[in-house]
């Protein structure tokens, strides 16, 4: 499993020279500064590669352990260009 810095969560699929990413099984995370973290299951997902600015692998044990209901966060901001 990886996750983009968007928030965006999947299984990478595959991938091209300009990072354009396939995600399957990808959900987003949306945090809020008043309630838990909610998940939006996106499934199958691409993501343009000029919308990309990291990739990690996640430990998904580390990441199953997460009580995401108690996790509050401001919301990222839009991305101005």
């Amino acid at each position: 499993m990886i996750m983009e810095m968007s928030s965006d969560n999947g299984t990478l699929k595959g991938f091209d020279q300009t990072i354009n990413l396939i995600l399957d099984e990808s959900h987003e995370r949306v945090f809020s500064s008043s309630q838990g973290v909610e998940q939006v299951v996106l499934g199958l997902y691409i993501v343009r590669g000029d919308n990309v600015a990291v990739i990690g692998e996640i430990d998904e044990e580390t990441d199953s352990a997460l009580d995401l209901g108690n996790i509050r966060a401001e919301p990222l901001n839009s991305v101005v260009h």
